[in-house]
């Protein structure tokens, strides 16, 4: 294998080779919510549920129904419901043991 010429090290090695993020790109990560959320949430009949076990092994899961499937119960809060599959309830365990997860809604234009 041949090796590479340079690598990242540091955070501060990686923004200085990429840059800063502009205000735009900033200001996209809210701690909540909101109507456009919502809405989009509302449209999405399949997601992507990542998680990792404590371990920092990651499993990544679809997830799909009618649009709408998902509830957005307040500001912070959703319910995805578990449906019957496979039974190995490999994200149910990862988040009993790490309660961090990603989520990634889709959804066609219509």
């Amino acid at each position: 294998m041949k090796s590479f010429q340079h690598t990242i090290g540091s955070e501060e090695e990686l923004l200085t080779m990429i840059g800063t993020p502009s205000p735009l790109a900033k200001n996209k990560v809210i701690p909540f919510i909101d109507a456009h959320c919502r809405s989009f949430l509302a449209k999405a009949p399949f997601l992507v549920l990542s998680t990792s076990n404590k371990e920092g092994l990651c499993d990544a899961s679809p997830r799909g129904d009618h649009p709408g499937f998902v509830h957005v119960l307040d500001d912070h809060h959703l319910l995805i419901p578990e449906r019957p599959g496979n039974r190995r309830v490999d994200s149910l365990r990862n988040i009993l043991s790490n309660p961090y997860v990603g989520l990634l809604f889709c959804h066609s234009r219509t």
